[in-house]
């Protein structure tokens, strides 16, 4: 792919962070998550599809886990333990996409499979 791509594929990676931190921070708890399920789905759903292409495979990987558990959000309702979540894994798609991530990845991954169980055993 051309480093043009490359670019403009980084430039929309970022945007859809910064679009889904904008969201996150009017939301204050599970319920807002609910609320704003939607919206937040569509970032992430964005970002799943880019990120492998920039190979950021993580970041997709998170973006694919949080977009399933926003998909069960909208198809059911409200899920205890949301906010907390997608918080933490914008944080992590943020510094793993910024190069400045510290974090055992595949743990966070599994916490997240571990917490949603019920979905990813579905």
């Amino acid at each position: 792919m051309s480093d043009n791509f490359h670019k403009i594929a980084r430039q929309e990676i970022q945007e859809e962070l910064d679009n889904l931190k904008e969201i996150l921070l009017q939301c204050n708890n599970d319920n807002d998550i609910s609320n704003y399920g939607n919206k937040i789905e569509k970032h992430l759903h964005k970002i799943k599809g880019l990120a492998p292409m920039m190979d950021q495979n993580d970041v997709g990987e998170i973006a694919k886990l949080n977009d399933i558990i926003l998909r069960n959000i909208i198809e059911n309702g409200m899920l205890s333990g949301t906010y907390q979540i997608i918080s933490e894994s914008l944080h992590m798609m943020q510094e793993i996409f910024n190069g400045t991530n510290e974090k055992n990845i595949d743990e966070f991954k599994t916490k997240i499979r571990n917490n949603f169980s019920h979905i990813f055993n579905q």
